[in-house]
């Protein structure tokens, strides 16, 4: 594959992907706090950033996940216009992106269903094990935002081919309209429309790139245009209140930047994205190195399945520490708490490595199937299934993997989800979207 790579590919936004879903795993594994005492039953979790007020700006470089939308963009754009070009149709951009990311997660769905039954099915595990049950699908969340993105992904190429950067305008002032609403006028509910406007602007980002204006403009004016830019407008939102400056949501936070995403979360990427074109060319002539390359190649390729699986491999990791540890966990935050967390990233490292070798094999993207074209019957079908997937992952970061045989249930913008509906939604996307790209039957003549 390294041999087979063409000159025009940007390795560059290959290498971000990777990036981005690491910096992910790294994150969660250093923001976990896992407490436990001898007077209490079970575990309970809680976030660094609620224990240290200082951690929280350190989010402004952990929060990588805007990177993965803006590559996401640009990924989008490229697959599109050879769809365009080859005579494929929304059905068959549909099933790619399900394909890329339904199917590894449906494995992770199924493994932590069953699992969930088999501790729901002990009297009085829920007391002990819920709550790890139910953090398990938080990482779900992402899968469900970024589908969003993909099923308008279309419809707002073609915005931004005909319209420009007025296409980005708009999202953006539809964002800071319902900020406005929400903090300004009391209207609470209509804060969950900023889980779409907000990605899909961030995921407009990419468009450009993918247009080449870093080619135009020139990748370091660009990029420091919009790092200072975005910086600017994010210190001002910051110092002027309302919005904090943690870019990853907190227990007990006043305001949150990511659930549902602000214009806060929007300028923090827009300078995010302007850094990153400023290290691109020192990045690049790195990446044509031949084992860096290859190192890309590889990570790409098992990519998800690391993402999906390193939460496990965490609560593995804290439950080894729990069996063999302290009777209690020590304090968030002090100087024992950061030595167990060094000392226990080499098995959570291990465990992550371990399950990515056992799984690998549902990364791969599959046969290539035929292209059934355009179609309005398939589109239908195929967008019916997209939403499935949508609403079936943001249920299973609400409410996990707890009280699978008794139906827990948690309520997200109204709407009740437990995880066997959750997980009927998800099964039924997989299901609707192979629909639509099914071949034709052919008749006997």
């Amino acid at each position: 594959m390294v041999d087979a790579t063409p000159a025009s590919r940007d390795r560059y936004a290959d290498f971000l992907r990777v990036a981005s879903l690491i910096g992910v795993m790294i994150g969660h594994f250093l923001m976990a706090v896992v407490v436990w005492s001898p007077a209490v039953p079970g575990v309970s979790f809680t976030n660094i950033l609620a224990i240290e007020p200082l951690t929280r700006w350190a989010t402004l470089a952990l929060q990588v996940m805007p990177v993965f939308f803006v590559v996401g963009g640009f990924a989008h754009a490229a697959t599109l216009d050879s769809l365009a070009r080859n005579g494929g149709g929304y059905a068959d951009f549909v099933i790619s992106r399900i394909t890329r990311l339904v199917r590894p997660a449906l494995v992770y769905i199924g493994t932590w269903m069953v699992l969930g039954a088999v501790v729901d099915a002990i009297p009085g595990t829920d007391e002990r094990f819920g709550a790890v049950l139910q953090i398990l699908g938080q990482l779900l969340w992402f899968i469900g935002i970024y589908l969003i993105a993909a099923a308008f992904a279309p419809l707002l190429l073609r915005a931004h081919r005909r319209f420009g950067i007025r296409a980005l305008v708009a999202l953006v002032v539809a964002i800071v309209a319902v900020d406005a609403a929400r903090l300004a006028l009391g209207v609470e509910p209509v804060k969950w429309l900023n889980f779409a406007f907000v990605w899909l602007a961030i995921h407009q980002l990419g468009y450009f790139y993918a247009d080449g204006v870093a080619h135009r403009v020139g990748a370091r004016r660009l990029g420091a245009w919009m790092l200072v830019g975005g910086a600017l407008v994010l210190a001002a939102l910051v110092g002027l209140g309302p919005y904090g400056v943690a870019m990853v949501s907190y227990e007990g936070e006043e305001l949150s930047n990511l659930a549902p995403p602000t214009i806060a979360l929007f300028a923090f990427a827009v300078a995010q994205a302007g850094a990153l074109l400023l290290a691109r060319e020192g990045l690049g002539v790195w990446l044509s190195r031949r084992r860096v390359w290859a190192g890309v190649i590889v990570g790409g390729s098992v990519a998800m399945t690391a993402f999906l699986w390193h939460f496990t491999a965490l609560v593995a990791a804290y439950g080894l520490a729990w069996w063999l540890g302290p009777e209690t966990s020590p304090a968030g935050g002090s100087a024992q708490w950061w030595l167990s967390k060094a000392l226990l990233f080499v098995p959570f490292a291990a465990l992550v490595g371990g399950l990515v070798w056992g799984l690998r094999r549902f990364d791969r993207a599959g046969r290539r199937r035929p292209l059934v074209g355009p179609s309005t019957g398939r589109a239908l079908v195929a967008a019916v299934g997209v939403a499935c997937a949508v609403v079936g992952m943001i249920g299973f970061a609400a409410v996990g993997f707890r009280g699978v045989l008794h139906l827990y249930t948690v309520t997200v913008a109204g709407v009740p989800l437990s995880a066997v509906a959750s997980a009927v939604l998800v099964f039924a996307s997989a299901t609707l979207t192979a629909i639509a790209v099914r071949a034709p039957s052919r008749s006997s003549t």
